[in-house]
């Protein structure tokens, strides 16, 4: 009786295996040598057919979802039916300030027109930026005019007025594709109709259709094919459409991403007088398109939000999905301040470089942005981002008959995986150093480990103004280890606080603060031999929730970048505060290996 053929096989060897079986099932081909004929030829066309199809077919239905999608089109389109829009290239933006000289005699200002073109030199390269609007230049003195805070883009402009190619789809919507993939959408302006001279007859971009009437002048941006995005518009039913003898005609700034950051000596060629540019914030924010990743990441999130900020987590989305410079960002309520703001939402943002802080600017770009899409009642506002950094104290026993390393390649590998761990699983706000994960890694650097241990200590960095009084407080949200009450009959020994500082200089002495068990804080004189209590009492503790609160503290002096304010929780993972964003340095890692003694 001849065999099934198996249908369920998807390469190529197991397809051409299948197919010999089932043809020396047949009684036609019982003693058949198809190892050594022309019949094995005709089993390799077969089998390559089938598992091309079996491949084509895989791909194919791959592509129809969003998840598993590989072909950046394939992701597009999905993400358009989600109503996401891609992020294009982004231009960087630089603030400047301009002074002019100019002896023309009547005149109080000088007027610096849109698109006025500014050239840069930066790391080799010579880029060009461009203002978005006109801005005016005051007399401030003899000769001499100013213009304050202007905003330069980086990019060319598309020749003005010239026209893009458009066309009217099947359901009689006009729609202008662009001919540059490294337009930036942001810059796009639509004009209809209008003489290359004028700027009249200017549609405004809209993302959503609340609130658009049939005769309003708005396009709407969607993503096209190969990188490059189309304009469409209302049909007279969610915004004006233009007839299809006007001219649609488009300005837009082909940008260069992310190579312009940095950028900071800009100048000015001026037909009359000569222009000296001061940069107030260097360029920043310049963004290559958006990755299919966080496409695949962001689209389902933004059909959820709607381009609403209502719950923290919306907030976060869309910082997050239109301003690439953003590396991490932290929502919270305003309840959760020291002391509480309520209305308000807190956001702290990480732009990747501890050093760096947020610019008024940026802030201000960001609260504009949120604004519109915030509750009427709700206030954004912006703190500066804090972090929170751990001390580590780990034991390694390793046994030295199964490894031919020594114990200083042994603690180089596994400060390697420390840091793989920290850049994985933290550097980011909201994260939680998990002790025993990190264990699992270590016992995993090299085979002769036999196991670790781990003692993790949070604490944060206090940079206070030298000799000026103030009211720091701390927040660990997590429950701390309680000590026996402090008794000065007993003195230090063997006593263990749960709140510990780095020393510092006060009242012309080296001390540190500590907790004394009863939830005060107490500053301590730095003597290892015989240390004494200064004060009592210049702050409390709250066992619980982990949060200090200092009064009335002058620091006269301090060495490094702060004074370490450290804490010993119950709980071994550690989770970092709000708007706190987790770090391990290399410098607070202290590694012990230690030999298995064979007995």
């Amino acid at each position: 009786m001849a065999s099934k053929l198996k249908i369920n096989e998807l390469d190529f060897a197991t397809v051409k295996s299948s197919l010999k079986e089932y043809m020396k099932s047949q009684t036609q081909f019982k003693d058949y040598n198809f190892e050594g004929s022309n019949m094995s030829v005709l089993l390799d066309v077969l089998a390559y057919n089938t598992y091309h199809n079996n491949f084509y077919s895989n791909m194919a239905l791959n592509e129809m979802f969003l998840d598993s999608a590989v072909l950046m089109n394939s992701v597009v389109s999905h993400a358009k039916e989600l109503n996401y829009l891609p992020r294009s290239r982004r231009s960087a933006k630089a603030v400047i300030k301009i002074t002019i000289t100019n002896d023309t005699p009547g005149i109080q200002t000088i007027p610096i027109p849109e698109y006025t073109q500014f050239q840069c030199v930066y790391q080799g390269q010579n880029f060009e930026f461009v203002t978005d609007k006109a801005y005016v230049a005051k007399k401030v003195a003899v000769n001499t005019f100013v213009a304050d805070n202007v905003e330069i883009f980086e990019g060319q402009m598309l020749a003005s007025f010239e026209r893009e190619g458009y066309f009217v789809d099947a359901d009689g919507i006009l729609r202008v594709i662009l001919s540059n993939e490294n337009a930036d959408t942001d810059s796009i302006v639509v004009f209809v109709d209008a003489e290359e001279t004028e700027n009249q007859n200017i549609f405004v971009r809209k993302n959503d259709i609340f609130g658009v009437g049939p005769t309003d002048k708005v396009f709407y941006v969607e993503p096209y094919f190969d990188g490059r995005y189309t304009i469409y518009f209302g049909n007279n039913r969610f915004g004006l459409q233009p007839l299809e003898f006007e001219d649609v005609r488009v300005r837009y700034r082909i940008c260069s991403g992310e190579e312009p950051n940095g950028a900071d000596v800009f100048s000015l060629e001026l037909n009359s007088g000569t222009a000296v540019v001061e940069t107030i914030s260097a360029a920043s924010g310049g963004a290559e398109r958006e990755s299919l990743e966080s496409i695949r990441y962001f689209a389902p999130k933004a059909l959820q939000i709607q381009e609403r900020a209502i719950t923290t987590s919306d907030y976060e989305i869309l910082l997050k999905q239109n301003f690439p410079e953003i590396k991490a960002v932290s929502a919270y309520g305003g309840e959760d301040l020291t002391p509480p703001k309520f209305g308000r939402v807190a956001i702290s943002v990480y732009l990747g470089e501890r050093e760096d802080s947020l610019s008024q600017t940026l802030s201000a770009r960001y609260i504009e942005f949120l604004r519109e899409r915030s509750p009427v009642a709700i206030e954004p506002i912006f703190i500066e981002s804090e972090f929170l950094y751990a001390c580590l104290s780990i034991d390694v026993y390793y046994d030295s008959n199964i490894t031919s390393k020594s114990p200083d390649q042994i603690e180089t590998e596994i400060r390697s995986a420390i840091t793989t761990y920290s850049n994985n699983n933290l550097d980011d706000f909201n994260k939680t150093l998990r002790v025993s994960k990190l264990s699992g890694d270590i016992d995993d650097v090299d085979v002769s480990i036999q196991s670790n241990e781990i003692d993790a200590c949070p604490y944060i960095l206090y940079s206070p103004a030298k000799g000026v009084s103030a009211n720091p407080s701390f927040k660990f949200f997590a429950e701390l280890v309680k000590p026996y009450p402090f008794d000065d009959t007993i003195g230090f020994i063997d006593y263990k606080p749960a709140i510990k500082t780095g020393s510092f200089t006060y009242d012309n002495t080296q001390v540190y603060m500590q907790d004394d068990g009863k939830g005060n804080i107490q500053i301590v004189t730095n003597d290892p031999v015989d240390p004494k209590v200064v004060l009592p009492k210049t702050g409390t503790v709250d066992y619980t929730t982990g949060e200090v609160n200092l009064t009335g503290l002058t620091v006269q002096n301090y060495t490094g970048a702060g004074i370490k304010v450290m804490a010993t929780t119950k709980r071994d993972d550690i989770k970092s505060p709000n708007g706190r964003i987790f770090f391990i340095q290399d410098e607070d890692v202290t590694i012990n290996i230690k030999p298995i003694k064979i007995t």
